[in-house]
Protein backbone atom coordinates (compact mmCIF):
# COMPACT_ATOMS: atom_id res chain seq x y z
CA UNK A 1 0.00 0.00 0.00
CA UNK A 2 1.28 3.45 -0.81
CA UNK A 3 2.79 5.51 1.84
CA UNK A 4 1.12 8.44 3.21
CA UNK A 5 2.52 11.79 4.76
CA UNK A 6 2.06 12.95 8.55
CA UNK A 7 -0.10 16.35 6.63
CA UNK A 8 -2.88 13.98 4.93
CA UNK A 9 -3.09 11.75 8.22
CA UNK A 10 -3.61 14.99 10.11
CA UNK A 11 -5.99 16.09 7.47
CA UNK A 12 -7.95 12.63 7.74
CA UNK A 13 -8.10 12.84 11.56
CA UNK A 14 -9.56 16.73 11.77
CA UNK A 15 -12.22 15.77 9.05
CA UNK A 16 -13.12 12.77 10.94
CA UNK A 17 -13.45 14.35 14.31
CA UNK A 18 -15.35 17.97 12.84
CA UNK A 19 -18.17 15.02 11.18
CA UNK A 20 -17.82 13.22 14.61
CA UNK A 21 -19.17 16.61 16.39
CA UNK A 22 -21.29 17.45 13.68
CA UNK A 23 -23.78 14.60 13.84
CA UNK A 24 -23.41 14.48 17.76
CA UNK A 25 -24.73 17.81 17.32
CA UNK A 26 -27.47 17.54 14.86
CA UNK A 27 -28.28 14.27 16.87
CA UNK A 28 -28.72 16.64 20.05
CA UNK A 29 -30.62 18.84 18.41
CA UNK A 30 -33.21 16.42 16.84
CA UNK A 31 -33.68 14.96 20.69
CA UNK A 32 -34.64 18.90 21.96
CA UNK A 33 -36.78 19.00 18.79
CA UNK A 34 -38.55 15.88 19.71
CA UNK A 35 -38.85 16.74 23.63
CA UNK A 36 -40.37 20.61 22.47
CA UNK A 37 -43.05 18.41 20.32
CA UNK A 38 -43.73 16.16 23.00
CA UNK A 39 -44.43 19.20 24.99
CA UNK A 40 -47.28 21.09 22.71
CA UNK A 41 -48.96 18.01 22.49
CA UNK A 42 -49.50 17.60 25.83
CA UNK A 43 -50.75 21.72 26.21
CA UNK A 44 -53.20 21.10 23.51
CA UNK A 45 -54.85 17.92 25.47
CA UNK A 46 -55.28 19.52 28.85
CA UNK A 47 -57.94 22.07 29.63
CA UNK A 48 -57.13 25.75 28.62
CA UNK A 49 -59.01 28.17 31.09
CA UNK A 50 -58.18 31.37 29.86
CA UNK A 51 -56.92 32.97 25.94
CA UNK A 52 -54.37 34.85 27.97
CA UNK A 53 -52.53 32.04 29.47
CA UNK A 54 -53.08 29.99 25.80
CA UNK A 55 -51.27 33.45 24.31
CA UNK A 56 -48.99 33.38 26.94
CA UNK A 57 -48.28 29.78 26.33
CA UNK A 58 -48.38 29.74 22.62
CA UNK A 59 -45.94 32.81 22.56
CA UNK A 60 -43.17 31.49 25.32
CA UNK A 61 -42.95 28.06 23.65
CA UNK A 62 -42.59 29.84 19.80
CA UNK A 63 -39.79 32.27 21.68
CA UNK A 64 -37.99 28.74 22.75
CA UNK A 65 -38.47 27.13 19.60
CA UNK A 66 -36.80 30.51 17.44
CA UNK A 67 -34.17 30.63 20.29
CA UNK A 68 -33.27 26.83 20.00
CA UNK A 69 -32.82 27.12 16.00
CA UNK A 70 -30.98 30.30 16.58
CA UNK A 71 -28.50 28.71 18.99
CA UNK A 72 -28.26 25.38 16.84
CA UNK A 73 -27.10 27.96 13.63
CA UNK A 74 -24.27 29.86 15.81
CA UNK A 75 -23.08 26.15 16.81
CA UNK A 76 -23.23 24.52 14.24
CA UNK A 77 -21.35 27.79 12.61
CA UNK A 78 -18.40 27.95 15.28
CA UNK A 79 -17.87 24.18 15.10
CA UNK A 80 -16.78 24.87 11.35
CA UNK A 81 -15.32 27.76 11.99
CA UNK A 82 -13.08 25.78 14.36
CA UNK A 83 -12.42 23.21 11.27
CA UNK A 84 -11.35 25.54 8.90
CA UNK A 85 -9.13 27.33 11.42
CA UNK A 86 -7.52 24.10 11.90
CA UNK A 87 -7.13 22.96 8.49
CA UNK A 88 -5.83 26.79 7.52
CA UNK A 89 -3.09 25.99 10.34
CA UNK A 90 -1.95 23.03 8.74
CA UNK A 91 -1.49 23.56 5.03
CA UNK A 92 -0.06 27.67 6.38
CA UNK A 93 3.29 25.65 6.81
CA UNK A 94 5.26 23.79 4.23
CA UNK A 95 6.83 21.39 6.85
CA UNK A 96 5.02 20.19 10.37
CA UNK A 97 7.76 20.32 12.06
CA UNK A 98 10.99 22.46 12.40
CA UNK A 99 13.19 22.41 9.81
CA UNK A 100 17.00 21.12 10.79
CA UNK A 101 19.69 21.70 8.98
CA UNK A 102 21.90 17.99 8.14
CA UNK A 103 25.63 18.17 8.29
CA UNK A 104 26.82 16.95 4.56
CA UNK A 105 29.30 17.67 1.90
CA UNK A 106 29.67 18.00 -1.77
CA UNK A 107 33.18 17.43 -1.75
CA UNK A 108 33.02 14.06 -3.51
CA UNK A 109 31.35 15.64 -6.33
CA UNK A 110 34.16 18.27 -6.43
CA UNK A 111 36.61 15.24 -6.13
CA UNK A 112 34.88 12.82 -9.14
CA UNK A 113 34.68 15.82 -11.70
CA UNK A 114 37.88 17.50 -11.05
CA UNK A 115 40.49 15.22 -9.43
CA UNK A 116 39.36 11.88 -9.81
CA UNK A 117 38.38 12.56 -13.52
CA UNK A 118 42.07 13.76 -14.62
CA UNK A 119 44.28 11.94 -12.70
CA UNK A 120 42.46 8.83 -11.42
CA UNK A 121 39.91 7.58 -13.69
CA UNK A 122 39.89 4.79 -12.61
CA UNK A 123 38.69 6.05 -9.54
CA UNK A 124 36.12 7.79 -11.56
CA UNK A 125 35.07 4.83 -13.72
CA UNK A 126 34.96 2.98 -10.44
CA UNK A 127 31.85 5.37 -9.28
CA UNK A 128 30.43 6.82 -12.53
CA UNK A 129 30.54 3.28 -14.48
CA UNK A 130 32.15 5.33 -17.92
CA UNK A 131 35.49 6.56 -18.69
CA UNK A 132 35.69 10.37 -18.53
CA UNK A 133 36.13 10.52 -22.41
CA UNK A 134 33.00 8.87 -22.36
CA UNK A 135 31.59 11.36 -19.91
CA UNK A 136 32.57 13.85 -22.06
CA UNK A 137 31.30 13.09 -25.06
CA UNK A 138 27.59 12.11 -23.09
CA UNK A 139 27.96 15.05 -21.35
CA UNK A 140 27.88 17.36 -24.85
CA UNK A 141 25.00 15.24 -26.32
CA UNK A 142 22.60 16.02 -23.72
CA UNK A 143 23.48 18.93 -22.18
CA UNK A 144 22.00 21.31 -24.96
CA UNK A 145 18.16 19.11 -23.70
CA UNK A 146 15.61 21.49 -22.67
CA UNK A 147 14.90 19.49 -19.80
CA UNK A 148 18.34 21.20 -18.14
CA UNK A 149 16.54 24.95 -18.93
CA UNK A 150 14.31 25.95 -17.38
CA UNK A 151 14.00 29.48 -17.68
CA UNK A 152 13.27 29.95 -14.11
CA UNK A 153 14.98 32.42 -11.42
CA UNK A 154 16.03 29.35 -9.69
CA UNK A 155 18.55 28.14 -11.71
CA UNK A 156 19.32 24.26 -12.28
CA UNK A 157 22.93 22.59 -11.00
CA UNK A 158 25.23 22.03 -13.37
CA UNK A 159 24.23 19.61 -15.99
CA UNK A 160 28.20 17.85 -15.28
CA UNK A 161 26.71 17.79 -11.47
CA UNK A 162 23.31 15.80 -12.60
CA UNK A 163 24.77 13.16 -14.90
CA UNK A 164 27.08 12.38 -12.42
CA UNK A 165 24.63 11.51 -9.86
CA UNK A 166 22.06 9.92 -11.95
CA UNK A 167 24.85 7.82 -13.60
CA UNK A 168 26.32 6.91 -9.61
CA UNK A 169 22.66 5.87 -9.39
CA UNK A 170 22.07 3.65 -12.05
CA UNK A 171 25.81 1.80 -11.65
CA UNK A 172 24.94 1.13 -7.78
CA UNK A 173 21.95 -1.08 -6.00
CA UNK A 174 21.58 -2.28 -2.46
CA UNK A 175 20.60 -0.15 0.57
CA UNK A 176 23.70 2.17 -0.33
CA UNK A 177 22.33 3.15 -3.52
CA UNK A 178 18.72 4.58 -1.78
CA UNK A 179 18.06 8.15 -2.68
CA UNK A 180 18.65 9.48 1.42
CA UNK A 181 22.21 7.60 0.87
CA UNK A 182 22.93 9.18 -2.49
CA UNK A 183 22.21 12.72 -0.95
CA UNK A 184 24.21 12.49 1.77
CA UNK A 185 27.11 11.86 -0.50
CA UNK A 186 27.25 13.90 -2.87
CA UNK A 187 25.79 16.56 -0.29
CA UNK A 188 22.18 17.69 -1.87
CA UNK A 189 18.79 17.39 -0.95
CA UNK A 190 16.87 13.77 -1.00
CA UNK A 191 14.62 15.80 -3.34
CA UNK A 192 17.26 17.22 -5.32
CA UNK A 193 18.49 13.93 -6.15
CA UNK A 194 14.84 12.70 -7.89
CA UNK A 195 14.44 15.68 -10.03
CA UNK A 196 18.18 15.43 -11.48
CA UNK A 197 17.64 11.89 -12.23
CA UNK A 198 14.14 12.14 -13.53
CA UNK A 199 16.01 14.63 -15.83
CA UNK A 200 18.68 12.83 -16.92
CA UNK A 201 16.18 9.54 -17.49
CA UNK A 202 14.27 11.89 -19.98
CA UNK A 203 17.62 13.27 -21.77
CA UNK A 204 19.18 9.72 -22.11
CA UNK A 205 15.20 8.10 -22.96
CA UNK A 206 14.62 11.27 -25.97
CA UNK A 207 14.71 10.62 -29.53
CA UNK A 208 17.74 12.28 -29.84
CA UNK A 209 19.95 10.33 -28.00
CA UNK A 210 18.05 7.02 -28.27
CA UNK A 211 19.31 7.21 -32.64
CA UNK A 212 22.46 8.04 -31.54
CA UNK A 213 22.73 5.57 -29.20
CA UNK A 214 20.89 2.61 -30.33
CA UNK A 215 21.44 1.98 -34.00
CA UNK A 216 20.79 -1.12 -36.61
CA UNK A 217 24.14 -2.37 -37.34
CA UNK A 218 25.77 -1.37 -40.92
CA UNK A 219 26.92 -3.55 -43.48
CA UNK A 220 30.31 -3.48 -41.67
CA UNK A 221 29.19 -4.43 -38.13
CA UNK A 222 27.00 -7.13 -39.84
CA UNK A 223 29.65 -8.62 -41.43
CA UNK A 224 31.96 -8.46 -38.35
CA UNK A 225 29.48 -10.38 -36.03
CA UNK A 226 28.77 -12.85 -39.08
CA UNK A 227 32.55 -13.71 -38.94
CA UNK A 228 32.59 -14.25 -35.57
CA UNK A 229 29.80 -16.75 -35.23
CA UNK A 230 31.31 -18.77 -38.22
CA UNK A 231 34.71 -18.55 -36.39
CA UNK A 232 33.19 -20.20 -33.46
CA UNK A 233 31.12 -22.54 -35.51
CA UNK A 234 30.66 -23.16 -39.02
CA UNK A 235 30.06 -20.93 -42.55
CA UNK A 236 27.13 -22.33 -42.49
CA UNK A 237 25.81 -20.70 -40.07
CA UNK A 238 27.35 -17.33 -40.16
CA UNK A 239 23.61 -15.86 -41.08
CA UNK A 240 22.58 -16.28 -37.71
CA UNK A 241 24.46 -13.03 -36.11
CA UNK A 242 21.77 -12.02 -33.98
CA UNK A 243 20.94 -13.29 -30.65
CA UNK A 244 17.98 -12.93 -28.33
CA UNK A 245 17.74 -13.67 -24.33
CA UNK A 246 15.22 -12.51 -21.58
CA UNK A 247 16.49 -11.28 -18.29
CA UNK A 248 14.55 -10.50 -14.91
CA UNK A 249 14.93 -7.30 -13.29
CA UNK A 250 14.25 -7.61 -9.50
CA UNK A 251 12.31 -5.00 -7.81
CA UNK A 252 13.17 -4.24 -4.23
CA UNK A 253 9.67 -4.43 -2.86
CA UNK A 254 5.72 -6.20 -3.80
CA UNK A 255 4.82 -3.18 -6.33
CA UNK A 256 1.19 -1.95 -4.84
CA UNK A 257 -0.26 -1.88 -8.70
CA UNK A 258 -1.28 -5.50 -9.58
CA UNK A 259 1.42 -7.05 -7.48
CA UNK A 260 1.03 -10.79 -7.72
CA UNK A 261 1.35 -10.50 -11.69
CA UNK A 262 5.31 -9.03 -11.04
CA UNK A 263 6.15 -12.44 -8.97
CA UNK A 264 8.23 -14.81 -10.75
CA UNK A 265 9.76 -18.16 -11.39
CA UNK A 266 12.79 -17.21 -8.53
CA UNK A 267 10.14 -15.90 -5.90
CA UNK A 268 10.79 -12.44 -6.44
CA UNK A 269 8.96 -9.22 -8.14
CA UNK A 270 10.60 -8.21 -11.03
CA UNK A 271 10.02 -7.06 -14.77
CA UNK A 272 10.45 -9.03 -17.66
CA UNK A 273 13.45 -7.20 -20.20
CA UNK A 274 14.07 -8.69 -23.59
CA UNK A 275 17.35 -8.02 -25.37
CA UNK A 276 18.26 -8.51 -28.65
CA UNK A 277 22.08 -8.22 -29.20
CA UNK A 278 25.29 -8.90 -31.48
CA UNK A 279 28.44 -10.63 -30.83
CA UNK A 280 29.92 -7.85 -29.63
CA UNK A 281 27.41 -7.71 -27.00
CA UNK A 282 25.88 -4.45 -28.68
CA UNK A 283 22.20 -4.50 -28.43
CA UNK A 284 20.10 -3.15 -30.72
CA UNK A 285 16.25 -4.13 -29.64
CA UNK A 286 14.61 -4.98 -26.52
CA UNK A 287 11.28 -5.32 -24.76
CA UNK A 288 10.42 -3.89 -21.58
CA UNK A 289 7.69 -3.38 -19.24
CA UNK A 290 6.04 -6.52 -19.01
CA UNK A 291 5.30 -8.36 -15.12
CA UNK A 292 8.45 -11.10 -14.27
CA UNK A 293 5.35 -13.48 -14.65
CA UNK A 294 5.14 -13.62 -18.30
CA UNK A 295 7.36 -16.35 -20.13
CA UNK A 296 10.06 -15.15 -22.41
CA UNK A 297 8.46 -16.18 -25.45
CA UNK A 298 5.56 -13.73 -24.52
CA UNK A 299 8.00 -10.75 -24.10
CA UNK A 300 9.34 -11.94 -27.11
CA UNK A 301 6.78 -11.01 -29.33
CA UNK A 302 6.83 -7.54 -27.86
CA UNK A 303 10.21 -6.91 -29.60
CA UNK A 304 10.64 -4.82 -33.07
CA UNK A 305 11.71 -8.00 -34.79
CA UNK A 306 9.44 -10.57 -33.98
CA UNK A 307 7.07 -8.05 -35.46
CA UNK A 308 8.80 -7.07 -38.47
CA UNK A 309 11.53 -9.71 -39.13
CA UNK A 310 10.82 -9.95 -42.40
CA UNK A 311 12.17 -6.55 -43.26
CA UNK A 312 14.30 -6.54 -40.82
CA UNK A 313 16.02 -9.83 -41.94
CA UNK A 314 16.96 -10.81 -45.05
CA UNK A 315 15.70 -14.17 -46.57
CA UNK A 316 18.59 -16.75 -45.03
CA UNK A 317 18.97 -14.52 -41.57
CA UNK A 318 17.97 -15.65 -38.34
CA UNK A 319 18.24 -15.64 -34.64
CA UNK A 320 19.82 -17.39 -32.08
CA UNK A 321 17.36 -17.65 -28.94
CA UNK A 322 16.87 -20.56 -26.21
CA UNK A 323 14.72 -23.28 -25.80
CA UNK A 324 12.07 -20.75 -24.33
CA UNK A 325 11.62 -19.11 -27.60
CA UNK A 326 9.47 -20.53 -30.04
CA UNK A 327 11.23 -22.61 -33.37
CA UNK A 328 10.48 -20.50 -36.08
CA UNK A 329 13.14 -20.50 -39.60
CA UNK A 330 14.15 -17.27 -38.47
CA UNK A 331 14.47 -17.98 -35.14
CA UNK A 332 16.10 -21.30 -33.87
CA UNK A 333 16.72 -22.72 -30.71
CA UNK A 334 18.29 -25.38 -29.17
CA UNK A 335 16.64 -29.35 -29.00
CA UNK A 336 14.69 -30.08 -26.13
CA UNK A 337 14.45 -32.40 -23.74
CA UNK A 338 10.71 -33.62 -24.29
CA UNK A 339 9.08 -32.16 -27.32
CA UNK A 340 6.15 -34.86 -27.00
CA UNK A 341 4.86 -37.96 -26.15
CA UNK A 342 2.42 -40.51 -27.49
CA UNK A 343 0.62 -43.34 -25.54
CA UNK A 344 1.14 -47.46 -26.15
CA UNK A 345 -0.80 -50.28 -24.97
CA UNK A 346 1.44 -52.89 -23.04
CA UNK A 347 -0.40 -55.37 -21.14
CA UNK A 348 -3.35 -53.61 -21.12
CA UNK A 349 -2.22 -50.42 -19.57
CA UNK A 350 -1.20 -47.13 -21.55
CA UNK A 351 2.80 -46.20 -21.26
CA UNK A 352 3.59 -42.79 -22.59
CA UNK A 353 6.17 -43.19 -25.05
CA UNK A 354 9.02 -39.81 -24.98
CA UNK A 355 11.09 -38.68 -27.78
CA UNK A 356 14.01 -37.30 -25.89
CA UNK A 357 15.54 -35.31 -29.01
CA UNK A 358 17.51 -33.55 -26.47
CA UNK A 359 19.38 -36.65 -25.35
CA UNK A 360 19.95 -38.22 -28.68
CA UNK A 361 24.05 -38.03 -29.08
CA UNK A 362 23.97 -35.99 -32.45
CA UNK A 363 21.39 -33.06 -30.83
CA UNK A 364 23.35 -33.38 -27.98
CA UNK A 365 26.67 -31.97 -30.26
CA UNK A 366 24.60 -29.80 -31.61
CA UNK A 367 22.88 -27.97 -28.70
CA UNK A 368 26.89 -27.85 -27.58
CA UNK A 369 28.03 -26.09 -30.64
CA UNK A 370 24.31 -23.76 -30.24
CA UNK A 371 25.29 -22.68 -26.76
CA UNK A 372 28.69 -21.67 -27.94
CA UNK A 373 26.95 -19.14 -29.94
CA UNK A 374 24.10 -17.87 -28.19
CA UNK A 375 26.57 -17.51 -25.08
CA UNK A 376 27.37 -13.95 -26.09
CA UNK A 377 23.74 -12.76 -25.32
CA UNK A 378 24.25 -14.03 -21.44
CA UNK A 379 27.35 -12.48 -21.28
CA UNK A 380 25.38 -9.35 -22.85
CA UNK A 381 22.96 -9.61 -19.80
CA UNK A 382 25.75 -9.94 -17.09
CA UNK A 383 27.24 -7.17 -18.81
CA UNK A 384 24.83 -4.58 -18.61
CA UNK A 385 24.04 -5.90 -15.00
CA UNK A 386 27.62 -5.55 -13.99
CA UNK A 387 28.01 -2.07 -15.42
CA UNK A 388 24.71 -0.32 -14.08
CA UNK A 389 24.37 -2.40 -11.24
CA UNK A 390 20.74 -1.11 -10.49
CA UNK A 391 19.37 -3.50 -12.58
CA UNK A 392 20.58 -6.20 -10.21
CA UNK A 393 17.50 -4.79 -7.93
CA UNK A 394 16.15 -1.68 -9.32
CA UNK A 395 14.89 0.56 -6.51
CA UNK A 396 11.97 2.71 -7.76
CA UNK A 397 8.01 1.91 -6.27
CA UNK A 398 5.53 0.41 -8.46
CA UNK A 399 2.80 1.58 -6.79
CA UNK A 400 0.79 3.17 -9.88
CA UNK A 401 0.70 3.32 -13.81
CA UNK A 402 3.31 5.81 -13.44
CA UNK A 403 5.52 4.52 -11.02
CA UNK A 404 5.55 1.29 -13.21
CA UNK A 405 6.25 3.72 -17.01
CA UNK A 406 9.27 5.24 -14.51
CA UNK A 407 10.79 1.75 -13.84
CA UNK A 408 10.22 1.16 -17.23
CA UNK A 409 12.44 4.50 -18.66
CA UNK A 410 14.87 3.58 -15.67
CA UNK A 411 15.88 0.71 -17.81
CA UNK A 412 15.56 2.05 -21.04
CA UNK A 413 18.07 4.46 -19.92
CA UNK A 414 20.76 1.65 -18.64
CA UNK A 415 20.01 0.55 -22.38
CA UNK A 416 21.03 3.68 -23.85
CA UNK A 417 24.15 4.29 -22.14
CA UNK A 418 25.43 0.94 -22.23
CA UNK A 419 25.25 1.21 -25.92
CA UNK A 420 26.51 4.56 -25.73
CA UNK A 421 29.74 3.49 -23.85
CA UNK A 422 30.33 0.91 -26.14
CA UNK A 423 30.81 3.43 -29.08
CA UNK A 424 32.52 5.64 -27.25
CA UNK A 425 35.06 3.88 -25.07
CA UNK A 426 38.39 2.79 -26.20
CA UNK A 427 38.92 -0.46 -23.71
CA UNK A 428 40.08 -2.84 -26.62
CA UNK A 429 38.53 -6.16 -26.86
CA UNK A 430 35.62 -6.93 -24.74
CA UNK A 431 37.84 -9.54 -22.35
CA UNK A 432 40.11 -6.12 -21.24
CA UNK A 433 36.78 -4.51 -19.85
CA UNK A 434 36.62 -5.02 -16.40
CA UNK A 435 32.70 -5.30 -16.22
CA UNK A 436 32.68 -7.23 -19.43
CA UNK A 437 34.80 -9.92 -16.70
CA UNK A 438 32.20 -9.25 -14.36
CA UNK A 439 29.09 -10.01 -16.36
CA UNK A 440 30.75 -13.17 -17.25
CA UNK A 441 30.69 -14.02 -14.04
CA UNK A 442 27.35 -12.90 -13.57
CA UNK A 443 25.97 -15.05 -15.99
CA UNK A 444 27.54 -18.26 -14.87
CA UNK A 445 26.33 -17.96 -11.56
CA UNK A 446 22.95 -17.18 -13.28
CA UNK A 447 23.35 -20.67 -15.48
CA UNK A 448 24.15 -22.28 -12.50
CA UNK A 449 21.10 -21.11 -10.42
CA UNK A 450 19.37 -22.18 -13.76
CA UNK A 451 20.18 -25.41 -14.10
CA UNK A 452 19.01 -26.28 -10.36
CA UNK A 453 16.35 -24.23 -10.66
CA UNK A 454 15.18 -26.58 -13.66
CA UNK A 455 15.96 -30.17 -12.38
CA UNK A 456 13.73 -28.85 -9.21
CA UNK A 457 11.53 -28.05 -11.67
CA UNK A 458 11.71 -31.27 -13.57
CA UNK A 459 10.89 -32.74 -10.01
CA UNK A 460 8.04 -31.40 -9.84
CA UNK A 461 6.20 -31.14 -13.13
CA UNK A 462 4.59 -34.07 -14.36
CA UNK A 463 5.55 -35.51 -17.62
CA UNK A 464 2.16 -34.84 -18.87
CA UNK A 465 2.74 -30.80 -18.83
CA UNK A 466 5.73 -31.45 -21.10
CA UNK A 467 4.13 -31.84 -23.87
CA UNK A 468 3.80 -29.62 -27.16
CA UNK A 469 0.94 -30.33 -28.86
CA UNK A 470 2.39 -28.45 -32.03
CA UNK A 471 2.29 -31.09 -34.58
CA UNK A 472 0.55 -29.07 -36.93
CA UNK A 473 2.53 -25.43 -37.19
CA UNK A 474 3.52 -25.22 -40.18
CA UNK A 475 5.60 -22.43 -38.94
CA UNK A 476 7.23 -24.74 -36.08
CA UNK A 477 7.61 -27.56 -39.45
CA UNK A 478 10.05 -24.89 -41.13
CA UNK A 479 11.79 -24.05 -37.92
CA UNK A 480 12.52 -27.64 -37.67
CA UNK A 481 13.27 -28.36 -41.50
CA UNK A 482 15.91 -25.33 -40.91
CA UNK A 483 17.63 -26.20 -37.63
CA UNK A 484 18.04 -29.73 -39.25
CA UNK A 485 19.69 -28.30 -42.10
CA UNK A 486 22.01 -26.62 -39.57
CA UNK A 487 23.00 -29.78 -37.99
CA UNK A 488 23.74 -31.53 -41.07
CA UNK A 489 25.41 -27.99 -42.40
CA UNK A 490 27.30 -28.24 -38.66
CA UNK A 491 28.65 -32.00 -39.47
CA UNK A 492 29.50 -32.15 -42.83
CA UNK A 493 31.77 -29.19 -41.75
CA UNK A 494 33.32 -30.91 -39.24
CA UNK A 495 34.19 -34.39 -40.73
Amino acid sequence: MPSRSARNEAAEALEQAFLIDWIAELERHTLDYDDDWDSDDDLDSSDISSGSSDSSSSSSSSSSSDDSDIDMSDEDLTAAEAYMKKMEELYSHRYLQERQRIPKSSELLHNLLNEYKVHRPEIFRSYLRISPACFDALLAVIEDDPVFHNNSNNSQMPVAHQLAIALYRFGHHGNAASGLKVALLFGVGYGTINLVTSRVIKAVCGERFRTAALQWPGDAEKEKAKDWVENVSCPAWRDGWLMVDGTLIPLFRRPGHFGNTFYDRKSNYSLNVQLVSTPDCMIIDYAIGLPGSQHDATAWEQTRIANQHEVLLREEEWVWADTAYPLRKWCQSPYKKFVGYHFQLAHTKLIAIFRPEKELPENTRYNYHVSRVRVRSEHCVGFIKCRWASLKGLRVAVDSTKGLKYAALWVTSCIHLHCFALRHEDTGTLDSNRFYREGRRYAKKVRRFERHWRHHRRQETSRTEQELDEDDDIELLEGRYKRAQLKEALFSHQQ
